[in-house]
């Protein structure tokens, strides 16, 4: 049998956490969501917490936690409360506290057994969470302090799909897309326009299907994400391609740059033939 430890995940990263958080964010009211969904977690799982529900009420409980604080170790919370206002009500409060301590509970207790090998380092990991529920004192982690030299220096980066799947490699759209990003990142006007979001790097997520235009920007504590809808096929262009992937980069990074309070875009760099 292979006794090494588990692969190490915070408490937004496994497929259930994940998928609960998904949804949650859909939601018209997400305290009200919260709440119903942590009550029937207290009340379904106080003799053994289950697989699936004992992820969802861990993740929804520590979301809680760091909107109480603003201290959190998984970047993807900063992001999920930037994207999603509610407001903790005393009741909500009182259920993400009983709910985090049946989730964390040694015994009877799903994902301690799956955890065995990292247990008490999940906790450790765990604990910010866990005092501001108690509104225990805890100092806030060290201001973030963006480092741009050598490879660092590429602070933007890109992914494209189609739908459910990735934008195949061989279109042509990919091909100026790439060039493009690379370009921007070596441009030091462009690393001038994003310093002054304190941030390490962007992601940006292109979906290139038909219909209308979305997007969903936020920032976390050290990177920022920009997942756009461009509204638009990556085909059908002809030559006017390399045209089109210079407007929804354009795009992409103007929404961002409104979001994030920085200045408007400069022009982006040609492309070597």
């Amino acid at each position: 049998m292979d006794d090494s430890p588990p692969f190490f995940e915070g408490p937004f990263d496994s497929d259930e956490a994940a998928d609960a958080i998904a949804e949650l964010e859909c939601e018209d009211d997400v305290a009200a969501t919260m709440a119903e969904s942590l009550d029937m977690f207290l009340r379904e799982n106080e003799e053994y917490t289950e697989e699936g529900a004992v992820d969802e009420a861990l993740a929804f409980t520590c979301l809680i936690a760091a909107r109480i604080s603003g201290i959190a170790p998984d970047e993807a919370a900063h992001h999920w409360l930037d994207r999603t206002p509610f407001v903790v009500s005393n009741e909500l409060h009182r259920l993400a506290v009983a709910a985090f301590a049946l989730a964390t509970r040694s015994r009877d207790n799903w994902l301690g057994e799956v955890r065995t090998g990292d247990w008490q380092v999940f906790l450790e990991h765990l604990e910010p969470y866990r005092k501001a529920l108690h509104g225990e004192p805890q100092d806030p982690p060290a201001p973030f302090v963006p480092d741009f030299s050598g490879q660092k220096r590429r602070w933007l980066q890109a992914y494209w799909s189609i739908g459910d799947r990735s934008l195949p490699h061989d279109a042509t759209y990919t091909d100026v897309a790439e060039r493009l990003v690379l370009a921007v990142n070596e441009a030091s006007a462009w690393l001038a326009w994003w310093r002054p979001a304190g941030l390490q790097k962007l992601t940006v997520f292109g979906e290139l299907t038909p219909g209308a235009y979305t997007e969903r920007i936020s920032r976390g504590r050290t990177t920022a994400e920009a997942w756009i809808g461009f509204g638009h096929s990556h085909e059908g262009f002809g030559e006017s391609v390399t045209q089109q992937v210079f407007d929804d980069v354009h795009q992409a990074l103007a929404a961002t740059g409104r979001h994030l309070g920085l200045d408007l875009v400069p022009s982006l760099p040609t492309l070597a033939e």
